[in-house]
């Protein structure tokens, strides 16, 4: 089944014009809505479907496009009535009217015609224009007052229709003839001056009427104020003349008259008239002498060294004629000023200077203002007086000073009279003050009075870190003002220059103390002696050791500029323990003219504490000892002599480090003395580990000094000690203090101490990852800079664009690998060995 599912028409919408068959499709007009193309119809869209029975469907699009055929007649626009009315005075060629027709059909165009040809009129074809062909005067006994004209309009389609109206023909009275100069345009015009006398004829208007028997008559329409009373018309043959009273004056009087005057027959008939202006200029006559308006009464008072041409004042002068002109000019001679003849300005002509003698201080003007061709004139005067300006600054004998000060100049001390004057002639113009301009470091140091400028409260002081920045100088600048109006001022220029005194001793510790240990190396600072000097420059000082006791050879020695006391030599507590110096302090600054024998300075003494270090063994005397004792002895039987340099008695131990066996002895030591020997227990038989034979101990006794000090300081000696033990008897032992001999042996004292050994695999390990741990590194470099060209010589394989890189061989002796053996040094193991508990331990003898 075939339907439409929708109709569209344009431009135009709303049609309904095509039907569909459903069951053949056929699209088709219906006969309700007739195409029309001039309707608007000019395009129909169909949206059409074909469904089946199961409703599955599809659907198109049709477009109907409407050709247009040219079906329709011109249809005409009428005239009002059918009908055009044409005055007979209607110019030949001419349009007349143009009738117009339109067609329906699109893109038709239409030719007019006559249907019956005309003589009278003309006929443009394509735009329907309808113009005069001759003349439509009625004066004319052929013409006639009417024209009936039949008009046909066709288009491209031979298609006709046409359109009959009529033309009417209009009467029309011809105008009373006037001057052409009179009736057209602005009219005449007429210049008369304004001494004309009364009744004097002014102007005759020329008229005529073409219509035979008829007379004109000639009337004033409207005129301008007053224009009556002083002039007068003829109404019957258009004279213009003066009147008797009031008399023109051009000064007071308006300058122009006018008159609207009607030309017309006397039977009041407008179409008749004609219409024409008469203006009646007065002209000026010269009968008038300037009057001078302004010219100032009061004096003029000028200021000196105004510019040439600077206007005093303007005279105006007035002349009743009008157009008359006023000319001025001095009366006598006038060097200073000038007057322009045109508008009267009076300006200066020279410059004028008051301090000067030959001008004078005031003048009077003599003026004459004179009209046109010096007919009139008049005269006046007026009275300039000069004033004094103040335009002269002060002026001083010098605009540079260069002073030159010793620092130690006092206060109130002079140091120059300023010389200033002023050209100017009259107060205050001519009164001088003077202002001294200072910055903040310069405030009290000079002070100026009226024209004295003079040292003040502040002293000079050359030695000023500030003052030397400014080159030990400075620069003072004076204002030199006159009281005028505006003030003028001069600057001066004072630079003061101050020279140094050396004026201070140097100041410093007089009694110092230092110490230094006795084994400190050749050169090693011993302490700094401080001074200062506060004159420029500061701290200028020189050092030098004049005395004491410096040793032999001299033990130390002073820096001349810094004042560092130093050693020279090596030192020895246990020789000397203190020195004693003096050092003088020499002033090197000067004043402005050096005197070495004038310098400044100062001594200080200086005392050398010599610490101790312990730097010398303990040492016994003598240094074996060998004696005999009976088994029951307990008092102390060795006493035990040992010293050290470099340390009291107090400070020494004494332990016995061998031979003491079963601890059969042991040291008593009462005060600070050395220690002695005594028995733990007897040795009888009956006792407890007693001996029934003579026994020999060989005991090794350790003197140790720094007690209570730093152990790794501490030095040690041995001394041996041999006894011989008797056993008691009843019988006593002679008096012989004969023994046997004995051998004395070398004991052997054992010491531990501690350092860390590793074992042997560890350097090996530690060389390994030593050289894994670079080589990573290295790798790791490779891959961040392996592209950057500048690295090139790092890092091989570097360039993007390199494809390739020669291996390094044995032949080519200038490569050195990048990989391979330059890890493989193992670092030799710390010769000296830390001291660690719990490893190896080191015997020594």
């Amino acid at each position: 089944m075939y339907t439409i599912e929708t109709q569209l028409s344009g431009p135009k919408e709303g049609a309904n014009s095509f039907g569909m068959d459903p069951v053949s499709g056929v699209v088709s007009l219906k006969g309700g809505d007739p195409l029309d193309f001039e309707a608007g119809y000019h395009v129909f869209q169909l949206a059409l479907r074909a469904t089946d029975k199961t409703g599955l469907f599809c659907q198109g699009t049709l477009i109907i496009k409407i050709i247009d055929i040219n079906d329709e007649k011109p249809q005409f626009e009428p005239f009002p009535l059918d009908s055009i009315n044409v005055t007979e005075k209607k110019p030949v060629g001419e349009i007349i009217a143009r009738v117009k027709a339109t067609d329906r059909d699109e893109d038709n165009s239409i030719t007019y015609s006559f249907k019956t040809q005309q003589e009278m009129f003309g006929l443009d074809p394509l735009k329907g224009i309808i113009t005069l062909l001759q003349p439509l005067n009625l004066d004319n006994p052929n013409n006639s007052k009417t024209y009936p004209l039949e008009i046909e309009a066709r288009d491209n389609g031979n298609n006709t229709n046409t359109y009959m109206f009529t033309v009417f023909v209009e009467n029309i009275d011809d105008p009373i003839s006037c001057d052409s100069s009179f009736s057209t345009g602005a009219g005449v015009s007429v210049s008369v001056p304004e001494n004309i006398p009364a009744s004097a004829f002014i102007y005759m208007i020329l008229s005529r009427d073409p219509d035979i028997g008829q007379e004109v008559e000639f009337l004033i329409l409207n005129s301008s104020t007053n224009a009556t009373a002083y002039f007068a018309l003829d109404s019957r043959n258009g004279v213009i003349s003066k009147t008797i009273e009031p008399l023109l004056d051009y000064e007071t009087n308006p300058k122009h008259f006018q008159f609207v005057i009607a030309v017309r027959n006397k039977e009041n008939l407008p179409v008749e008239s004609c219409i024409g202006t008469i203006t009646i200029n007065i002209q000026n006559v010269n009968d008038e002498s300037p009057v001078l308006t302004y010219i100032p009464d009061a004096p003029i008072n000028i200021y000196e060294n105004l510019p040439v041409g600077t206007m005093l004042v303007k005279l105006t002068a007035t002349d009743r004629d009008i157009g008359d002109s006023v000319h001025y000019e001095f009366i006598g001679t006038q060097k200073e000023f000038s007057i322009n003849e045109d508008s009267g300005e009076i300006t200066i002509a020279c410059p004028l200077d008051y301090e000067d003698v030959a001008t004078p201080k005031s003048w009077v003007l003599y003026i004459r203002a004179y009209d046109n061709k010096r007919m009139h004139s008049t005269t006046g005067s007026l009275t300039v007086i000069l004033q004094d300006v103040n335009d002269n600054p002060p002026q001083c004998s010098q605009d540079i000073y260069i002073i030159e000060l010793p620092e130690n100049i006092p206060s109130e001390t002079l140091l120059v009279s300023l010389t200033c004057t002023d050209k100017d002639a009259t107060l205050p113009n001519n009164n001088i003050t003077y202002h001294l301009i200072m910055d903040t470091f310069s405030n009290k140091t000079f002070t100026l009075t009226n024209n004295e400028l003079r040292i003040g409260s502040t002293h000079l002081d050359f030695d000023n870190a500030i003052f030397a920045g400014m080159h030990f100088k400075y620069t003072l600048f004076v204002r030199v003002s006159d009281e005028g109006s505006p003030a003028l001022s001069t600057i001066l220029t004072i630079i003061v220059r101050v020279s140094r005194i050396n004026e201070l001793n140097p100041v410093g510790t007089t009694s110092v103390t230092f110490s230094i240990f006795e084994n400190s190396p050749v050169d090693a600072l011993v302490g700094k002696i401080t001074f200062t000097d506060a004159d420029w420059p500061f701290n200028n000082l020189k050092y030098t050791i004049v005395g004491g006791n410096v040793g032999t050879p001299p033990k130390f020695y002073i820096e001349p500029d810094t004042g560092m006391i130093k050693l020279l030599d090596s030192l020895d507590r246990e020789v000397e323990s203190q020195y004693k110096i003096t050092v003088r302090i020499v002033d090197l600054d000067n004043d402005a003219i050096p005197d070495p024998f004038r310098q400044r300075r100062a001594t200080a003494q200086v005392t050398i504490n010599v610490l101790n270090i312990n730097d010398e063994p303990p040492v016994c005397n003598p240094p074996h000892l060998e004696t005999r004792i009976y088994s029951i002895v307990k008092a102390p039987f060795v006493h035990l002599n040992c010293s050290d340099k470099d340390s009291p008695k107090e400070h020494l131990s004494y332990s016995i480090v061998g031979g003491n066996t079963n601890n059969q002895f042991t040291l008593r030591r009462l005060g600070v003395d050395p220690p002695s020997l005594v028995i733990r227990q007897n040795f009888q038989y009956d006792v407890f580990q007693g001996i029934q034979d003579p026994v020999t101990f060989q005991l090794l006794i350790e003197v140790t000094d720094e007690l209570g000090g730093n152990k790794a300081r501490q030095l040690s000696a041995t001394t041996t000690v041999i006894i011989h033990v008797l056993p008691w008897t009843t019988a006593q032992p002679t008096s012989s203090t004969k023994t046997s001999t004995t051998t004395i042996t070398t004991s052997v004292l054992k010491k531990i101490s501690y350092y860390w050994s590793p074992d042997n695999w560890f350097p090996a390990v530690l060389t390994l990852t030593g050289a894994l741990f670079m080589a990573c590194l290295y790798a790791g470099a490779w891959c961040l800079f392996k592209d950057v060209p500048a690295c090139s010589r790092l890092f091989p394989h570097c360039h993007k664009h390199q494809q390739h890189q020669p291996s390094l061989t044995a032949k080519d002796p200038g490569q050195v690998p990048r990989h391979g053996n330059s890890l493989s040094s193992v670092p030799k193991p710390n010769s000296k060995p830390n001291l660690l508990p719990g490893n190896h331990q080191l015997s020594t003898v």
